[in-house]
């Protein structure tokens, strides 16, 4: 495992070398270059660091850590890094690198622990200001998903990305590597489901009348109130059952609808599984979000009803309410810990959460697509209105992301009351089979219109071959 962290660390420092003294031009030009002198710098390579390779084969070798902690390769590796102006050498090093860590993070964890959390494979991210991070296989993602529209560096790297700490700007990442075979019917059916429940259509969430805070108009959302938390979690329960027959692999609930005793519930229940005797619940949970304390948190819960990671809303929506028959507005009163979280899961790449307003606000939307390299964005929602999240969910479709968006009929009811005009649900993805989208309203998701005495979901299913339906 040290000999393997000292291979990020000499990965970071190359880079940041390349990153430099080349330019796009200098990418670009370097794409294209005479084949024989690709040659030349490889045989040199070859030369210099046979560990690298293997002997008959001339392809990359395969890692075995005990002919590193045996060798020089490493302090070679580290002196010639160091020394070296050559930048195009390091790109063609660090492609071969990158093959040669291949699956490597799985050898990293913790003894004991399957699940890791870490900032960055690299522990010199200080020093060299990037963050070295896994790309772990997504089913649906093109290899090289920026080789059209940029010249850079990811090009030559297929096990791994970067992230430039300062595009970051004030948010802290932690990402977290889940077990490797978590999602082994994804990689074996080329099958994702994911389930979604908008819960209720009732009018169950209520807001404070708005008050002034530093001359900004605002209003706080209130707890449930007992007797719709009750119905509340007699749903859930329907919608897990539900889930399990569907056999999702992904839940995921509406924004505000939760309570801390709502998200005990489902964990309790995802450990003791008392409404059916098949285990395979979904791999992940997104429950309700809790709006509690002038935070807005969204709890994901794993297939055993263990916390992977609390995701907290970062911008406040715009809540309308009718007093006195005079129409509100108030910006929601929240503060958050400027923290994303992100999952790396084999067969679907990286995944994130973000809560409503989260989803429509630019500069955040980039930092999670084109920095964070998202591959799946699951987007807890209580909205009355879905033009903006219409219109948003294919921006990147070059960036072979998917998002799947969870609204409740309950949304309605802010503001004016009225039929809901909003869809239900959404999904996008693009990837190698190209673009997708699929959406479902009301009408049809549910027969009784808002009485909500049943099983309210909906399956996405992504197959390989054909994309969702």
């Amino acid at each position: 495992m040290e000999e393997i962290r000292r291979l990020y660390n000499i990965m970071a420092i190359a880079l940041r070398k390349i990153l430099n003294r080349m330019r796009e031009r200098d990418f670009e030009r370097l794409r294209y270059i005479e084949p024989s002198y690709e040659n030349i710098i490889l045989h040199g390579l070859r030369e210099m660091f046979p560990q690298l390779y293997d002997q008959e084969t001339r392809n990359v070798a395969e890692l075995m850590e005990r002919k590193l902690r045996d060798s020089p390769f490493i302090s070679k590796l580290e002196v010639y890094i160091e020394e070296t102006e050559d930048a195009e050498a390091l790109v063609f090093l660090l492609r071969d690198l990158d093959a040669f860590l291949e699956d490597s993070i799985y050898r990293c964890r913790p003894l004991g622990q399957e699940i890791w959390r870490f900032m960055s494979l690299n522990d010199n991210a200080a020093a060299c200001g990037l963050y070295i991070l896994p790309r772990v296989r997504c089913n649906w993602e093109h290899n090289n998903r920026d080789a059209y529209n940029t010249y850079t560096m990811l090009y030559y790297l297929r096990n791994f990305y970067y992230v430039d700490i300062k595009n970051l700007e004030e948010f802290t990442v932690q990402h977290i590597l889940l077990p490797q075979y978590m999602f082994q019917n994804v990689m074996k059916k080329e099958e994702l489901r994911i389930c979604v429940s908008p819960l209720t259509g009732e009018n169950v969430v209520n807001v404070t009348e708005p008050y002034i805070w530093e001359n900004e108009k605002l209003t706080a959302v209130k707890p449930l109130e007992p007797d719709a938390e009750q119905k509340i979690k007699a749903q859930v329960l329907r919608v897990l059952k539900e889930a399990v027959a569907q056999k999702a692999e992904i839940l995921v609930f509406p924004e505000i609808l939760g309570s801390r005793e709502i998200t005990q519930m489902i964990s309790q229940e995802l450990e003791e599984r008392n409404q059916t005797l098949d285990n395979e619940y979904p791999k992940l949970t997104v429950c309700p979000s809790v709006w509690e304390s002038r935070r807005n948190t969204c709890t994901v819960l794993d297939a055993m009803g263990e916390v992977l990671f609390e995701q907290q809303k970062h911008h406040g929506a715009g809540l309308k309410l009718n007093l006195d028959q005079e129409l509100w507005v108030g910006k929601e009163d929240i503060i958050s810990d400027n923290r994303i979280y992100v999952l790396h899961g084999r067969g679907i790449g990286r995944i994130a959460v973000a809560i409503c307003k989260d989803f429509l606000m630019t500069r955040y939307l980039h930092v999670l697509v084109n920095v964070l390299k998202v591959n799946l964005l699951l987007v807890p929602s209580f909205s009355p209105r879905d033009y903006q999240f219409d219109t948003l969910l294919g921006k990147y479709a070059a960036q072979d992301w998917a998002v799947v968006w969870a609204n409740t009929c309950s949304a309605r009811w802010l503001g004016e009351p009225e039929n809901m005009a909003a869809a239900v649900t959404r999904a996008y993805f693009s990837g190698k089979q190209g673009r997708f989208k699929e959406e479902r309203f009301l009408e049809s998701m549910c027969e009784k219109q808002y009485t909500c005495d049943g099983t309210c979901l909906h399956t996405y299913i992504w197959q390989e071959k054909e994309g969702i339906g």
